[in-house]
């Protein structure tokens, strides 16, 4: 989807505006709920990319388990936009 110019700004505005409000104290939790998701989605790509079982050339299956680790925590990936 594109976007027209005027929107992309004011996406970037709006943007800047809820990073400012999330860095209130009161959003504490939230920021460490995010950060522990991102820690535990990294966590789980470094023990594919580690895991000697998945020993494909061409990691095939280190790749699809990485998209899979991704959509199970609700990021989407253009892996498998077909």
């Amino acid at each position: 989807m594109e976007y027209s110019v005027r929107d992309e700004l004011y996406a970037r505005a709006i943007g800047w505006k809820v990073l400012e409000y999330l860095k209130d104290e009161s959003w504490e939790a939230t920021r460490n709920e995010a950060e522990q998701d991102a820690l535990r989605v990294l966590e789980k790509i470094k023990g594919i990319l580690n895991d000697p079982a998945l020993n494909d050339r061409e990691c095939y299956q280190k790749i699809e388990r990485i998209v899979a680790a991704f959509y199970a925590n609700g990021m989407d990936t253009a892996r498998h936009d077909w």
